[in-house]
């Protein structure tokens, strides 16, 4: 679901971890597994039922080492939720997030 204002879906990650930077706020709310989330020099790992906000314009990496799934809250964005600096990758078993 998408306005002008807020964004809201859902997303996952299996053994994988994405990076990317928002011009609007992000909050992440877990729902299965354990998703590792790191930002301006804090790395959080969040589990079902826990919440990651990650504020506007700020670099993020987050990684799931073997499975996670999450509701995805964007704040209100003049950009139209454009993302950059995105980048994915795969995590091998012996890959530290």
């Amino acid at each position: 679901m998408a306005t002008d204002e807020l964004m809201i879906g859902e997303w996952s990650l299996t053994a994988a971890a994405w990076t990317d930077r928002h011009q609007h706020e992000e909050t992440n709310w877990v729902l299965d597994g354990e998703l590792h989330v790191t930002c301006d020099g804090r790395r959080d790992v969040v589990h079902p039922g826990q919440v990651v906000i990650v504020p506007p314009g700020t670099l993020a990496r987050y990684a799931a080492p073997v499975h996670a799934r999450m509701i995805f809250v964007y704040g209100a964005s003049s950009d139209g939720h454009a993302q950059s600096d995105g980048r994915y990758e795969e995590l091998g078993a012996a890959t530290s997030p």
